[in-house]
């Protein structure tokens, strides 16, 4: 009887905590997203009959991560987060002190840390399928291609493969260090938007990255933007996002 009784009240416990988790999940996260591929929905309502079928292993974190290396050649693991896509091999030109002479900062010469994750789907040369143990579909199946063309907005640079100057579009890998540039606001006090991160956890290596704007796991961090942290233009505060780091 003794039991049955603790089985009854772990079971209630294990439902009532399921609950919970679901509750909180509700709505937040990358189920539904744009980078969710699992719900056969294309993230730009692009005219494609299963837009994502590519995605053979059905799941929804394997497309980017994978927590045991499959042995790939590429060994994509070194790239960090547990990566399992193959990262570009592009050249980038870089927006630098060259472009601006505002910046003073220690830059890397090409995209490194999360931005260069990012770009293996977002500057279009890499197949969307090139994961796990695939070899991917070649050009026909970068993002560009596989939404019929609905994406071009969110390539990067500019949705043009080749061109690739990052100056127009993205400061990338540029480290935020305000004792050098004083119109930047203390990245070790300064919250970004409401998530309780202050600035400089956003990248170990204190380099503002794609991931210093954009939360690519939580499109409700800003609803109905392009998974923003913040909203560029609250009421009260316009340009917040900018102004989350630059004193302006």
């Amino acid at each position: 009887m003794k039991k049955a009784i603790m089985f009854m009240f772990a079971l209630v416990l294990t439902l009532g905590l399921s609950s919970t988790v679901m509750a909180v999940g509700d709505g937040t996260g990358i189920v539904g997203s744009a980078h969710d591929f699992t719900d056969g929905v294309s993230p730009r309502g692009g005219a494609v009959a299963s837009p994502d079928a590519w995605n053979t292993s059905g799941e929804l974190c394997r497309v980017c991560h994978v927590p045991h290396d499959h042995g790939v050649a590429g060994q994509r693991y070194l790239n960090g987060l547990l990566w399992n896509r193959d990262v570009s091999t592009e050249t980038y030109t870089m927006y630098n002190n060259t472009w601006s002479a505002s910046i003073d900062n220690d830059q890397l010469t090409q995209p490194g840390g999360i931005s260069k994750l990012c770009l293996s789907c977002h500057d279009g040369s890499v197949a969307i399928d090139r994961f796990d143990t695939y070899t991917g579909g070649g050009s026909s199946m970068t993002m560009e291609n596989i939404y019929g063309g609905a994406l071009d907005a969110l390539m990067i640079p500019d949705g043009a493969v080749g061109a690739l100057d990052m100056r127009g579009t993205h400061p990338l890998s540029i480290r935020f260090d305000n004792t050098v540039d004083v119109l930047l606001n203390d990245p070790n006090a300064t919250a970004m938007g409401t998530s309780g991160n202050i600035i400089d956890v956003l990248d170990l290596d204190q380099r503002v990255q794609c991931s210093s704007c954009h939360d690519v796991h939580n499109q409700e961090s800003a609803p109905g933007t392009n998974f923003l942290r913040v909203q560029q233009d609250i009421p009260g505060n316009p340009s917040a996002l900018c102004r989350t780091c630059h004193i302006k």
